[in-house]
């Protein structure tokens, strides 16, 4: 039996080195593949309407219970963010669980103070001992006017008013249901009970009720 014999010259070994080489930079480098990963949602700045912070805080907030409803969503003023026309640069947002009688409250926030950071906040969870006739949850599909529809709708109503009390601020921007009405409702109050105005805005509609 002939056996051949194979002669690897200098030449060849360098010929080899190179190809190897080459292969092995034909791989991406690390940064291009961490480009790749997805990105966090960007964190907006100053005062944002009610909606664009709720559902920022629904997307992890409906992993808690697969009856989750919202109990409320209230308008929060926060030092150095200047608030108006139904935005503000906190919002605290309430949801509920009926099957597991809880209570989750989450704060979202455009800017950092104290123990709040920029972003979502989970405050934690309550016992819930369920609805009553003043505050009654619901669905996302019971409700699609932000706070800034509210706003302009409220603020036409009380134009005459606000004409005579121009320095009375907005004290409440909250949503919430009772029995009282049919669909949840924007409450607006400007100054205080005594000497204030106060708006019902339906949040299926955008009519400010009478």
């Amino acid at each position: 039996m002939i056996r051949a014999r194979v002669r690897v010259t200098a030449g060849a070994v360098a010929v080899l080195s190179v190809v190897l080489l080459g292969s092995c930079g034909e791989q991406p480098p690390p940064a291009e593949a961490k480009s790749a990963l997805p990105k966090k949602p960007a964190i907006p700045e100053g005062a944002i309407p009610a909606l664009t912070a709720y559902y920022e805080i629904y997307k992890s907030a409906r992993t808690l219970a697969p009856d989750l409803q919202t109990a409320s969503i209230v308008g929060n003023e926060v030092e150095g963010v200047k608030s108006g026309e139904g935005k503000y640069g906190q919002w605290t947002v309430v949801f509920v669980s009926a099957s597991k009688m809880q209570a989750y409250t989450f704060v979202y926030s455009t800017v950092e103070k104290g123990n709040i950071l920029r972003g979502m906040n989970n405050q934690g969870a309550m016992r819930w001992a369920g609805p009553n006739r003043n505050a009654e949850p619901f669905t996302n599909s019971d409700f699609s006017i932000d706070s800034t529809k509210a706003f302009t709708a409220a603020a036409e109503k009380a134009k005459d008013w606000l004409e005579k009390n121009p320095k009375k601020a907005i004290t409440t921007f909250a949503l919430g249901q009772s029995s009282r009405f049919a669909a949840p409702m924007w409450f607006i109050q400007w100054g205080d009970k005594s000497g204030g105005y106060a708006a019902f805005v339906n949040a299926a509609t955008g009519v400010v009720a009478k």
